[in-house]
């Protein structure tokens, strides 16, 4: 169990940005950070990428080793068990660590789930929100992003996952390429900012670090929703909101054994729409699941009400397809060395990463 402290007031949540997505989503949440809680931090093999994420500290990792991944995830790996020590000094900062990153290429898939194991060793929850690569991008790369994905899976609490096929389906093809990313990261700052407001506000019913420790205990996939509204007849509506978010990959909450009903609020919230909330979020989970409620007041809200729901051990719905000639699971190697590019399936990645690199040996 995690060893954790008793008080909210000194809590300190380490929001990681991992690879070259999880520092764009840092760039998006820095100007909307409110909570000096909250304390950000770039990790990265590219140096000109650290460079322009902004953040309140940053770890080139590999330095010695690479300038860059290169579509690789064992180098993103070894980057990151080089720079060890300096990723144990931020871990070491926080209670509990809250991880961006994006699957499928190197720096991400291959230090991320090294990260998430560092984290577990301290005995700190770690929570990751992964995006996974379009389908378009090849059958190399989506199995690269699926191998990594399971091997984080095995060190995080919590993964939850955000696959940019469904940008398409949900956003439409015409949209412009920047403003989609732009939604997805603010899905990713809603999520974040919801879970500092949880735990750093006290409340009429808190959620504490206990309770949190609790649920994140129970590893699997997981749904973290966020729903918000004006009025309280709009509850039903928030709550399919944060059940049924198209962008995150879908999970089915009936197998969760632990859930984490938030409710944040600038007024009062009445007995019955409290017990809506809370008895319909029962109704989606096992009579015997462990589900944990928590009501606070919030006057710097955005809307009148925010619901936050985090159900962890479930079963996905939907995950990316394996690569059929995919290595077996039960092989005993390093998930990066599972994953590591041949020179078969150099033209399976698409040609602005192949440019970006040399191709692999095959060795």
């Amino acid at each position: 169990m995690f060893q954790l402290i008793e008080q909210q007031d000194g809590l300190s949540i380490g929001v990681f940005g991992i690879g070259g997505c999880g520092c764009n989503t840092l760039n998006s949440i820095y100007e909307q950070r409110e909570s000096k809680q909250a304390k950000l931090f770039s990790v990265n093999t590219d140096k000109v990428v650290l460079e322009h994420t902004q953040s309140d500290d940053a770890v080139l990792i590999g330095a010695e080793l690479t300038h860059g991944a290169g579509a690789d995830p064992e180098v993103g790996l070894q980057a990151a068990q080089e720079s060890k020590d300096q990723l144990l000094t931020l871990i070491n900062s926080c209670d509990i660590l809250l991880c961006a990153t994006g699957l499928g290429g190197g720096t991400g898939t291959g230090a991320s789930p090294y990260i998430a194991e560092l984290a577990r060793e301290q005995n700190k929850p770690v929570i990751f929100v992964a995006t996974l690569p379009f389908s378009s991008e090849g059958q190399f790369r989506s199995h690269v992003a699926q191998t990594g994905l399971n091997a984080l899976k095995e060190h995080a609490n919590a993964v939850i996952t955000l696959p940019n096929d469904q940008l398409i389906q949900v956003l439409g093809d015409d949209v412009d390429l920047f403003d989609a990313f732009k939604h997805s990261n603010q899905i990713l700052h809603s999520l974040i900012k919801s879970l500092i407001d949880m735990l750093c506000y006290q409340g009429l019913i808190n959620v504490d670090l206990n309770d949190f420790a609790k649920i994140m205990d129970c590893k699997g996939d997981a749904v973290l929703g966020v729903g918000k509204c004006d009025l309280e007849d709009e509850f039903p509506n928030a709550l399919d909101d944060a059940l049924n978010n198209p962008l995150v990959n879908q999970v089915d909450m009936s197998s969760s054994s632990g859930v984490i009903v938030q409710v944040n609020c600038k007024d009062e919230i009445s007995l019955g729409s409290y017990n809506l909330i809370t008895d319909t979020v029962r109704q989606q989970v096992s009579p015997n699941a462990l589900v944990i409620c928590g009501v606070s007041k919030i006057e710097s809200l955005a809307t009148n009400y925010e619901l936050l729901i985090i159900a962890t051990c479930a079963s996905a719905k939907m995950i990316v397809e394996p690569f059929n000639n995919a290595p077996s699971s039960e092989v005993e190697q390093s998930p990066a060395a599972r994953v590591k590019p041949q020179a078969s399936d150099i033209f399976d990645i698409p040609a602005f990463i192949r440019n970006q690199a040399p191709a692999p040996s095959g060795k």
